[in-house]
């Protein structure tokens, strides 16, 4: 397996950190592990922050695999996607090969701190739309 991926559940809160230069075993390892804790939510609202800043790109099946598990994603209640990404290039090769994520509430950020601002304030919104 190349890359490496880290996970964390706090609360609502997925955060995933991704390093290296992924394969299609690591993508589909990473897929797996995130399935499984969206399925255990149980359709609760949830949001996930990303941290590519070490995420050195993968092979066209990393892509692939993107594509797929974000396809499944869209089904499920999702309220926000953070991605802290700072490299243009990947941000559009990431775009491009993963079209399935242009259907979610998605903003790219420089920092952590940043992110994790945005995602409180859009599980602010959907919990006063519920209420």
């Amino acid at each position: 397996m190349h890359g490496k991926y880290d996970i964390e559940v706090n609360c609502d809160i997925i955060k995933i950190t991704i390093s290296g230069a992924f394969n299609d075993v690591g993508a589909k390892a990473l897929a797996i592990e995130l399935k499984n804790i969206v399925i255990a939510f149980e359709h609760a609202p949830f949001v996930i922050m990303a941290n590519l800043l070490e995420f050195d790109g993968g092979t066209p099946e990393v892509f692939a695999e993107s594509e797929e598990f974000n396809a499944w994603l869209n089904s499920k209640n999702m309220v926000a996607k953070a991605l802290i990404f700072t490299s243009p290039a990947l941000i559009a090769i990431e775009q491009a090969l993963v079209r399935s994520k242009a259907k979610q509430n998605i903003q790219y950020f420089k920092t952590e701190l940043e992110a994790l601002k945005w995602l409180n304030n859009q599980i602010d919104q959907s919990q006063s739309k519920l209420a």
